[in-house]
């Protein structure tokens, strides 16, 4: 991670933000919380008895604890291969250091109640996953197995959907980069789906749909 990274993530969610103000649609301002010290990452790892992933943690600690921002179409809605996207930011961040306690619990609570065997095919892929971010509808964005890129980053379904395991990014950083490309658009699966490649495992593999997705948002 770099400066010129972490810029153009800023830029990106600015472009989109100017974008929702321009169209008149609902929308927050970008809030960038302060970083938090690697002491309070340690104790909340040692609580929950997990270790988040090197790249995000220096996120976390050397450009911000948490980017919050939202946005909501107002009027003419999308259509055709964009018919499903309402809008952008999740439940309103990207990442938040302040909901990881509460997300490390929801994903403990799903495996518990819903997907407790291990060997059955559709639970496992709950099993041994470090979430960062709960998807409003109930899903959630984890942390999954480490590879020579660093921990991919996996959508966990909870009502067996197609996108159940897809990866959305080889890391952390290369997750951000992505989505931030995308205007940051809702974090459920259905938004994502336009821009992902399920043979290639892959989120906007396809440049051409990232620029016809552009166009709709700035015409």
């Amino acid at each position: 991670m770099n400066n010129e990274i972490w810029k153009s993530w800023i830029n990106r969610i600015n472009w989109i933000l100017q974008i929702a103000k321009k169209r008149n649609w609902d929308y927050s301002e970008l809030v960038i919380k302060k970083p938090v010290s690697e002491k309070d990452i340690t104790i909340l790892e040692r609580e929950l008895n997990i270790e988040y992933p090197v790249d995000f943690k220096s996120i976390l600690t050397n450009y911000s604890s948490g980017l919050l921002m939202h946005w909501q179409i107002e009027g003419k809605e999308t259509e055709d291969d964009f018919r499903e996207i309402f809008c952008g930011g999740g439940r309103g961040y990207l990442w938040d250091f302040s909901s990881l306690r509460g997300d490390f619990h929801s994903i403990q609570s799903w495996i518990k109640e819903c997907f407790p065997n291990s060997d059955n095919e559709y639970d496992k892929i709950w099993h041994n996953k470090i979430p960062f971010l709960d998807v409003p509808n109930g899903d959630i964005i984890a942390f999954g197995k480490k590879t020579e890129y660093g921990n991919q980053v996996v959508y966990l379904s909870h009502d067996g959907d197609d996108f159940h395991g897809q990866v959305l990014g080889d890391n952390f950083i290369d997750f951000i980069n992505r989505w931030t490309q995308l205007g940051c658009i809702g974090s459920e699966g259905w938004q994502f789906e336009p821009f992902y490649s399920y043979e290639k495992r892959q989120l906007l593999y396809d440049t051409s749909i990232l620029e016809k997705w552009k166009a709709w948002l700035e015409k």
